[in-house]
């Protein structure tokens, strides 16, 4: 009887903190769970951001380009500026996905797209209009091919999808990867 006394409180202990165990243990694996389809979803929407902003920055640059050097700009300018500002709203919307430095790069981008295009235009409205001076047509001839010089380059185009993909390989950590894949091959 003695030992009853003693045994008795120790399997109820025992039971109640195998149930209390099994709770826990349950609430967090239901927490843990919740946790990483949320997250996947988020990761999941990152990078359809990136891979959007990138297909909207081809787009934007083709367009440029091919109504920098059309004979019919008619044509390009008004689905240019659909899709500068369809690519503008993009970036806005998405602000909580993207990391401060892309949304600056993405802010210097769209100036860029901007300038170029206006050169363009500018020069295009001023090449043949009456009244206007040669040294006037002349500057803005000298922008104009400023601005396809940067198409040609490309230089401030490439520097927001080397960014992009940059961000992209950081979120799924395959810069480590290759480096390791490498390292075990060596």
């Amino acid at each position: 009887m003695e030992i009853a006394k003693f045994i008795i409180p120790v399997l109820v202990t025992f039971l109640l903190n195998i149930l209390f165990f099994w709770f826990i243990k349950r609430d967090v694996d239901r927490s843990i769970e919740e946790y990483k389809i949320v997250h996947s979803g988020v990761f999941k929407e990152k990078l359809d951001i990136y891979r959007e902003l990138l297909n909207k920055s081809y787009r934007l640059k083709e367009l440029l380009y091919y109504y920098h050097n059309s004979g019919d700009r008619k044509k390009y300018r008004p689905v240019f500026k659909i899709q500068i500002k369809a690519f503008i709203d993009y970036y806005l919307i998405n602000q909580p996905f993207l990391s401060e430095s892309m949304l600056n790069t993405l802010k210097e981008i769209q100036k860029e797209y901007q300038w170029v295009f206006d050169a363009t235009d500018n020069y295009i409205y001023l090449e043949n209009k009456e009244g206007v001076s040669y040294e006037t047509k002349n500057k803005m001839l000298l922008k104009s091919a400023k601005a396809g010089n940067k198409l040609k380059a490309d230089d401030p185009f490439s520097e927001l999808e080397t960014k992009i993909i940059d961000e992209m390989r950081a979120d799924l950590k395959t810069e480590n990867y290759k480096k390791e894949k490498f390292k075990k091959a060596s």
